[in-house]
Formats: structure tokens, C-alpha cells, sequence
């Protein structure tokens, strides 16, 4: 089946369309790409390299969440048009399930994997993730204070991100592997990879049902929800 793959959550994203589990074709934006100027060309692209045309496209699978705002709504508007104008399937993906599949387990020997996004304002989205014939999900996504994530993660575990530069006094060495800073880039073959597996296993989405997932409010609603509460 050939899936194409959009990842637009983090500072480097791209474009990837797959056949099972061979990479026709991969795009990876410039940073400081507009993601909404660029994505259709992107798309057009990878298709245009691996040799079809849209009709020879079975789905579609998208980096949900979270993430950056604008780049998640960016790429979960084209994965839902694209799906609704060529009737394609589609798939959503957790964005930290993604990175994740960056480690290696056979290299880093670690039974554990947990990404960890510094979500702002004293907060940090992270997911942990055992190591199973592939990493599977122990957790779901959790957005909540450092303090709180680091206490979910076993001891040992290979953690990575920009969470954890944010917190080092909390995500400590002396009781965690500490991953390389590349780890933390989401890469559209994964996307595509992960999609398909949903599909396979009846997991694909009505496009309509298909969403960013933030996690937590923008600054702005937590704004407006502090002054309703103070009113009330």
C-alpha cells in the first residue's frame, strides 16, 4: 500500500510517501520553511519522485500532536483534504509516538523510551514507550509539570527532547539515559510507517474526526479561562 507521510509538529518537519515498509521518496523542509506556502508543493513532489500519480495512493497519515500550533494545524488541514478530495484513507499519529521511533533499541540496549517536549509555562509533554517487537505505548500523551512526568518514568530509561534541556535538574543523568538532541526530530517515513499499521488494523479515521492535538490551551485561553474563573 502506499501511504504518504506529513510530519509539520517540531522545528523540522517533511513530506514521505512509503510502500509498506519501503521508502519511495522523503522531503525534509528547510528550517524557517512557511509550512502552509510549501506543504502542497512538498506533497507534489514526493509523488512526482517515487514515479505515480495521487490515484496510485491508498492514505494518508499526519503528525497530530503536539506540537507547534500553526505547524499542526497546518498539516492535519492538508492530510484531511487531501483525504476528502482523492478518497484516500487517513490516519492520525502521535507526534512523540514518531520520535520515538528514532531510537534504535538494538544500539541503546534501554527497555524504556520516553520523549519529553517542553510544552511552556512550566509544563512538559512526554510518553513512555516499552520496547515490545517495537515501541509500544505504556502512558499516552501526558502534559503535566516536569516533576510529575519524571516520577512515570522507570528508572534507566533513554529520555530525549527539548523538555529535558528545559529541566535538568529534574530529568537528572544519575537516573536517566540522556539521548542525543537529533532524536527529537520527526521524520515522515515514521509517520507513513505508523499510519499504516493503524490502517491495517482498522484504525483509520473519518477525515472529519481527524484533529490537532494540542494537549493544552494557547496562552491566550488560559488567559481567558483565569479571568472567567476570577469573575465566577
Amino acid at each position: 500500500m502506499n501511504v504518504l507521510g506529513i510530519e509539520t509538529s517540531g522545528r523540522i518537519g517533511g513530506v514521505a510517501l512509503c510502500r509498506d515498509d519501503h521508502v519511495l521518496s522523503d522531503y525534509t523542509f528547510p528550517e524557517g520553511a512557511r509550512r502552509a506556502r510549501d506543504i502542497l508543493p512538498a506533497v507534489d513532489r514526493v509523488i512526482r519522485e517515487a514515479g505515480l500519480d495521487k490515484h496510485q495512493i491508498m492514505a494518508v497519515a499526519v503528525s497530530e500532536g503536539p506540537g507547534a500550533f500553526t505547524g499542526l494545524r497546518v498539516g492535519v488541514a492538508c492530510a484531511k483534504t487531501l483525504a476528502f478530495a482523492l478518497g484516500w484513507k487517513c490516519a492520525g499519529i502521535p507526534s512523540l509516538e514518531v520520535k520515538a521511533q528514532n531510537v534504535d533499541q538494538a544500539e541503546c540496549g534501554c527497555r524504556f523510551t520516553c520523549p519529553v517536549m517542553d510544552a511552556r509555562r512550566g509544563r512538559v509533554c512526554g510518553a513512555v514507550y516499552r520496547w515490545q517487537d517495537g515501541w509500544q505505548d505504556v502512558t499516552g500523551v501526558l502534559c503535566v509539570e516536569p516533576q510529575r512526568l519524571a516520577r512515570r518514568i522507570p528508572e534507566g530509561t533513554l529520555i530525549f527532547g527539548d523538555g529535558i534541556r528545559a529541566y535538568p535538574e529534574v530529568f537528572r543523568a544519575e537516573r536517566f539515559h540522556i539521548g542525543a538532541e537529533e532524536l527529537q526530530i520527526g521524520r515522515a517515513p515514521h509517520v507513513a510507517r505508523l499510519g499504516l499499521e493503524r490502517i491495517k488494523a482498522g484504525r483509520d479515521l473519518d477525515p472529519v474526526a481527524l484533529v490537532p492535538r494540542y494537549y493544552r490551551l494557547t496562552y491566550p485561553e488560559e488567559a481567558l479561562l483565569h479571568e472567567s474563573e476570577g469573575k465566577g
